[in-house]
């Protein structure tokens, strides 16, 4: 149903990579030179996700500023799994609740190993709990969070899947990239959904991908375009909406691709990340809210010692 046209990677020790040109921003339009600052300036993929390496050259820094405001949004959305899985931004590794807070968890690494230091209210009665069925152990970690504008969320991810359109393509788009530009503007009509989807959590895989689908039969009711955004041990995929391509597909559509990567082994060869059924979020919202998930479970085997989180997504998200 689709075929990928753009695909780009950044994983350790990768050389800076520059996309798009200074000629103009493809988003606000400007031509002058002065407006754009540095080469690196414009970071394609946020850095507090990981991203050290992949940088844009069309984005001036006027329009720089107001996105950070949009990625602020996404690395608080998904702050819980940044943390635990030793995601290293631009001042190290975040903490998950406020210092003062009831419940938070960090990050430290110690004796060239990683440590995690979770505080949670209740006794360790309340928080763990044993399967009598299948022997395992469980314990719960409510999590306080950070707060995050949905909306700015929606519009971080809309601006990376912009960020890597082919320059040609950019006038099928003109609503999309039109909406970058003022903070609270709708990037369409309808909800502004967002299929997310996890791998494992802890020791995240340090590789940060963007992949934009097309859709291959022009009279299909699918979404003409769709673009998925992988982050270490989360997923995510929005759909981008064409001004002129998509007037088949209904509102209501599912953002249901469940997507595997392949990642590099430093022995050689690749290590597939399968990432799991995504949940459906409406980030349409301007009103401030709790990131999307409430608590993150640790599911221990005492006989094999293996053990995984499982992430509990709050009730009102769906």
């Amino acid at each position: 149903m689709y075929d990928p046209i753009v695909v780009e990677l950044v994983e350790p020790g990768s050389r800076p990579c520059f996309i798009g040109d200074r000629s103009s921003c493809r988003y606000c339009g400007t031509t002058v030179a002065s407006d754009f600052g540095k080469k690196k300036n414009a970071h394609a993929y946020p850095v507090a996700l990981g991203n050290k390496t992949l940088f844009s050259l069309d984005e001036c820094k006027a329009c720089n500023s107001v996105f950070s405001v949009y990625e602020d949004a996404l690395t608080k959305a998904i702050g819980p799994f940044l943390t635990l899985g030793g995601v290293k931004g631009r001042s190290g590794v975040r903490q998950t609740g406020r210092s003062d807070g009831r419940s938070k968890i960090q990050h430290s690494v110690r004796d060239a190993g990683r440590h995690l230091h979770v505080t949670s209210p209740g006794t360790p009665q309340d928080l763990v709990g044993l399967d009598q069925a299948t022997g395992l152990l469980c314990l719960e970690m409510p999590i306080e969070g950070d707060k995050f504008v949905p909306r700015y969320a929606y519009k971080a991810l809309l601006k990376i899947a912009l960020s890597l359109l082919p320059k040609g393509e950019i006038g099928n788009f003109r609503n999309a990239l039109t909406c970058l530009a003022s903070k609270d503007a709708v990037p369409h009509d309808g909800l502004l959904q967002v299929g997310f989807s996890y791998a494992y959590i802890g020791n995240a895989p340090p590789t940060l991908g963007g992949c934009l689908l097309r859709r291959i039969d022009d009279m299909s009711p699918a979404p003409h375009t769709v673009f998925l955004f992988m982050a270490g041990s989360v997923c995510f995929q929005i759909w981008v909406r064409s001004d002129d391509f998509d007037s088949l597909a209904p509102d209501d559509v599912r953002l249901s691709t469940q997507w595997t990567s392949q990642l590099p082994k430093p022995e050689g060869g690749y290590h597939p990340i399968q990432y799991s059924q995504p949940l459906q979020f409406d980030w349409f919202t301007l009103q401030s809210q709790l990131q999307p998930f409430e608590a993150f479970e640790l599911i221990f085997n005492p006989d094999t010692t293996e053990a995984n989180f499982r992430p509990v997504a709050r009730q009102s998200e769906g």
